[in-house]
């Protein structure tokens, strides 16, 4: 694995369009840009030069959101870049905002230092968290990528997934996906119909056993709400989606 994602540990266990560009602030400008300047500059379709990037934007502290206990429409909407929530159990939810994309993958950090790589809504790999996912790679195709407002059976995958912290790599989940019916999602009082899928995943060489669920947009797939485990003790990351990227 890239050691780049072996961050410092922080934390304990437990919808809209882009805004125009001349509705920024000078000062939120400066302080953007300069932040997500060292990950932008060394964007490319490899994917080691985007995580060395990051771990030097995680060297540097944003510094521009809310303590409160949820993220506020007010909070988006000042920040004129795509962006989502995230929640660890009971803890209060930070804004991630969107880093660098390549493709269908994505990558979000926060003023904590905390960084999120996303796929078609499924999280691959993160930093910066008490416990770390440092990556996923799929034997064959993973169903979210086909988007789930276009799965009509259940459907079958493999992956391998690495834990750094317990040394242990190329270890097999199996799992499921399948549709649970339309369920809409309010993302900042915004009503969105959805599809609703339940994936259910066996890890035999850990004796882990998790369901993940996802709300995926019933037009165009994009995943709007997750909740997804992991690591095996580590408490299930909600995700929000609050401004997406730029198709």
């Amino acid at each position: 694995m890239d050691d780049s994602w072996s961050l410092p540990r922080m934390g304990d266990k437990t919808p809209g369009t882009d805004l125009p560009n001349h509705a920024l602030t000078v000062s939120r400008r400066i302080v953007l840009a300069s932040a997500l300047a060292p990950l932008l500059a060394c964007c490319s379709s490899d994917s080691n030069s985007d995580t060395a990037g990051l771990t030097r934007l995680l060297g540097q502290s944003l510094g521009i959101f809310s303590g409160a206990s949820s993220v506020t429409l007010k909070d988006v909407q000042d920040t004129p870049f795509a962006s989502l929530g995230l929640r660890v159990g009971s803890h209060a939810q930070t804004m991630l905002v969107l880093a660098t994309q390549s493709g269908r993958s994505t990558v979000w950090t926060s003023s904590q230092h905390i960084a999120l790589e996303i796929q078609s809504g499924r999280i691959l790999r993160t930093a910066g968290l008490v416990q770390n996912l440092s990556g996923t790679t799929f034997s064959g195709a993973d169903p979210l990528d086909a988007g789930l407002q276009n799965l009509h059976a259940p459907a079958p995958a493999k992956r391998s997934v690495d834990f750094s912290d317990r040394n242990a790599y190329g270890i097999v989940v199996d799992s499921t996906v399948e549709s649970a019916g339309p369920a809409d999602v309010d993302i900042l009082g915004t009503r969105i119909a959805c599809v609703h899928a339940i994936e259910r995943c066996t890890c035999p060489a850990l004796g882990w056993n998790f369901t993940n669920e996802y709300w995926a947009s019933a037009h165009n797939g994009i995943v709007w709400r997750s909740v997804q485990s992991i690591h095996p003790d580590f408490d299930p990351l909600e995700i929000e989606l609050f401004r997406p990227p730029k198709a």
